[in-house]
Formats: structure tokens, C-alpha cells, sequence
């Protein structure tokens, strides 16, 4: 008789007989063979429904207990809406499937990650890992049933999928709402690619012309020839390429990028500043593109951060652009005592790659201020609202912390009264253009 490839489930008999086989000290190749299964099938239904047995066996020592929103594990439910979360119930340990604890024992590794077939199995006194044919098939049933109930739209309270299409509306993407929910709304499990084929299918109060970049986009080959030159202002260590690796690569704290960004042609433009480790984005308007504007904005916030500036801007990156040129203007302290208040490195000619983390948040900027708008137009106010916005906004890279967050977290809160930055929750976060549109609306 040849192997069952058939991609059926195993049934309960075949769950049985795994756990005897295991308890016979048989590994999973030999029970696949006597089940006519595949050794992988075995192996993942024993890796994934075995479960722990012991006193210390609590919800207060699983390792996912700070991220477990999960409900209706019980079988016997009067009235779901009056269920507590599964982690105070004690009887929901016995068959959560995310449950999971550290055990350092050396035979684990030997014998298949489950205590079935050990000889020490009744002297052990630590959290033992099993795999029992009964308990698998509760989980089984257990999975199934949040699977079927927690993705059904219909199935969803009406002010889960209000609060969703408002986030959507306001310029939040469907992957970072659904990591920043509030706490009422965790216990729905919704996976992002969910949430787009409801979107799609008309079932919330939004549509894909609310989403921002579910657009196609056709690459075109190119012959171009990228142009590495060496400027005489990068010679005498100026270039990035005398930065470590470590510091290109991964970006310190201590290391920022400079750029600017145009409105219109002899209008007012922005001096921007990313600083990679925190995602975090500054910007200062200033009146013409030249060095001195930018020694003077440097000059300020010298001025204003005291020792916060030296920690956030030991060296800098710039492109190659006039207003960068003079890097004595950039690296002059306005102390006399002190030599240099950065360093500054150039990127190639060329070569925006080699700045990216300010390259790509000038696409969130453009959210903001659209390509061609008069920066000159906007208010002192108006810009520190945007950067506010932008600065409020999770960053899945971050593990969907926001800049503000990871900054105060690092330097505490005197370092964002300093810049004027505060805390927006993601409840009110707007990152619809909607200064632009309201200034526009008054003309």
C-alpha cells in the first residue's frame, strides 16, 4: 500500500495512534510510515497541538502572555459578550493553543521536543510537554471554531468596522491599524489581506480610492548609467565612504540625514532631518537654498537642544547639493571652545540610495504636502502640526512603535518640549492633508 497524499486532515483514530507510537519511544519518520502519513505531517501535528501538563502550568508564566487578547476558548459559552479574556480563566490554560513556556530540559531535544516515551516522565517536577491525543482534538476543534467566527464580517460588531473605515479614511494603512487596535477590538482576529478583501468586496464604509498606494506600478528597465564622481568637497574624509560599516548600514544613534524639499520654483522651501534610529522626522522652513540658511537653522537648534544636539547629530549625511556645499558652515560650533559641533559626510553624486531613511519619509511627507504646493503659503504652525502627524505615525519596522515614542523612550521628555513634539494617539491621528485643503478653501 503506497503513502496517503491525499491532504486530508488525520483523523481522530490516526491522533490516537500518534500518541501511542510517541509513548513507545517511536520517532516520527517510523509513524509516518506506519500511518502511511508523511514524516512532516507528524511532525507539525506534534509541534503544534501538544500541550503542557504540570503545577506551574499558569497563564502568569506563558511567554505570550503580554500580547494574548484571546476569547471564547471554552466550549460552553452562555453569553459571549459577558466572557473575560481567556487569560484569567483557569481552565483555558488546558487548551490554549498559543500557550508557551520555557523549559531548559536536555532531553526535550532528544526525544521530539514532547516528554512522551522519557523515563523520567513521572520524577520530572518541571512543566512537562505532551502530546495527548484528547487534548490535540479539543485544540483541533478549539482553532477551528475562532477561525470560522472572528473573520466573518458579519460576525464583527458595527463599531469595529466604523472605527476601521474612519482609520482608513483618515490615511492610516490597513496593516498598521490592525496592529494599533484599542484594546476592545484585539480579541477580533482580522489578518491585514482580510481586511482588503472586505474593503474590496463593499463590506465596510470605505473604498480602495481611500487607500493610498494600492496602485499597480510597472517598472521600466533602464540603460542609465549611475555616475559615482568624487566632488572636491568629499575628498579629506568627507564621504560616506569613511563612515564604519556599522554606520552605514544600520544607522546609530548619532548618525542623520539632511535633504530639502521644493515647493515651487523660487518659493520657500524645507530643510529636513532624519534621524534613522527613531524614524523620527524634523523640518524648518527656510527662504532661499543656500548654505547660510541651513548654518542658520543648525545654529538654532545648537542653541536650543544644548547637549540633546550633540547626541542626535555627532555626524551627518548630506547629498551633494549648494546648500551642503560649505561643510565648515555646517561643522562650526557657535561655541568658540568647542572645534566641532558634527561631522559631515557626503553621499555620491547620484546616489540618493545611500540615504534612504530620509528619501522614503519624504514619500509620508508628500501625504502632507503635495508635489508643486507653495511651502511658502504654510505657517510656522502648519508645519509643526505636519511633523507632529508624520512623527505620530507607527512605524512597522519599528515593531509599529511611533518615532515620538521610540525617542522619549531613549532620551525622555524634555527632549520632545524641546522640538515642540507631542503625542497624538492613534485614534486621532489624520494623515489626510487637510490644512492644505482647508487654506485652499479660504482663498
Amino acid at each position: 500500500m503506497g503513502r496517503n497524499y491525499s491532504n486530508k486532515n488525520l483523523t481522530i483514530l490516526e491522533l490516537g495512534n500518534i500518541e501511542f507510537y510517541l509513548n513507545e519511544g517511536k520517532g516520527f519518520t517510523e509513524i509516518g510510515r506506519i500511518l502511511e502519513r508523511d514524516e512532516s505531517t507528524i511532525r507539525k501535528e506534534v509541534k503544534h497541538y501538544s500541550s503542557y501538563f504540570g503545577v506551574a502550568r499558569k497563564c502568569s508564566n506563558c511567554l505570550n502572555k503580554d500580547n494574548c487578547h484571546q476569547k471564547f476558548l471554552c466550549e460552553n459559552i452562555i453569553d459571549k459578550l459577558k466572557c473575560s479574556q481567556c487569560k484569567f480563566c483557569v481552565n483555558a490554560v488546558k487548551y490554549c493553543p498559543n500557550y508557551k513556556v520555557e523549559n531548559d530540559c536536555e532531553l526535550l531535544k532528544k526525544n521530539h521536543h514532547v516528554c512522551n516515551g522519557c523515563e523520567l516522565y513521572h520524577k520530572c517536577k518541571k512543566v512537562k510537554i505532551k502530546y495527548h491525543a484528547e487534548s490535540a482534538i479539543k485544540k483541533h476543534d478549539i482553532v477551528q471554531r475562532v477561525s470560522r467566527t472572528d473573520t466573518k464580517a458579519d460576525k464583527i460588531p458595527q463599531d469595529y468596522k466604523d472605527y476601521l473605515s474612519d482609520r482608513i479614511k483618515k490615511g492610516i494603512s490597513p496593516d498598521i491599524i490592525l496592529n494599533t487596535l484599542p484594546e476592545k477590538y484585539k480579541m477580533f482576529k482580522i489578518s491585514t489581506p482580510t481586511l482588503y478583501d472586505w474593503i474590496d468586496k463593499g463590506l465596510l464604509d470605505c473604498c480602495n480610492l481611500d487607500l493610498r498606494n494600492k496602485v499597480s506600478r510597472i517598472r521600466y528597465g533602464t540603460n542609465t548609467v549611475k555616475r559615482n564622481t568624487v566632488k572636491g568637497h568629499q575628498l579629506n574624509g568627507r564621504s560616506i565612504e569613511n563612515l564604519t560599516q556599522e554606520e552605514r548600514e544600520k544607522r546609530p544613534l548619532g548618525i542623520a540625514e539632511f535633504d530639502t524639499v521644493e515647493g515651487i520654483k523660487g518659493g520657500e522651501l524645507l530643510f529636513t532631518i532624519m534621524i534613522p534610529c527613531f524614524s523620527l522626522m524634523l523640518a524648518f522652513k527656510i527662504e532661499h537654498k543656500s548654505q547660510e540658511e541651513i548654518g542658520k537653522i543648525l545654529d538654532e537648534l545648537e542653541k536650543k537642544l544644548g547637549r540633546y544636539f550633540y547626541i542626535l547629530f555627532h555626524k551627518v549625511i548630506p547629498d551633494n547639493g549648494g546648500e551642503f556645499t560649505d561643510f565648515l558652515i555646517l561643522e562650526t560650533s557657535i561655541y568658540e571652545d568647542l572645534e566641532k559641533r558634527l561631522e559631515v559626510y557626503y553621499t555620491h553624486t547620484y546616489a540618493s540610495y545611500e540615504k534612504p531613511h530620509i528619501e522614503n519619509n519624504h514619500i509620508l511627507l508628500r501625504w502632507l504636502i503635495k508635489k508643486g504646493y507653495d511651502i511658502t503659503i504654510l505657517s510656522s504652525n502648519d508645519i509643526l502640526s505636519i511633523i507632529n502627524r508624520l512623527n505620530n505615525y507607527p512605524r512597522p519596522t519599528k515593531e509599529y512603535k511611533t518615532p515620538l515614542k521610540l525617542l522619549e523612550e531613549k532620551l525622555g521628555y524634555e527632549i520632545l518640549e524641546l522640538l515642540n513634539l507631542h503625542h497624538i494617539p492613534i485614534e486621532e491621528l489624520n494623515m489626510k492633508d487637510t490644512i492644505l485643503k482647508n487654506q485652499e478653501q479660504m482663498k
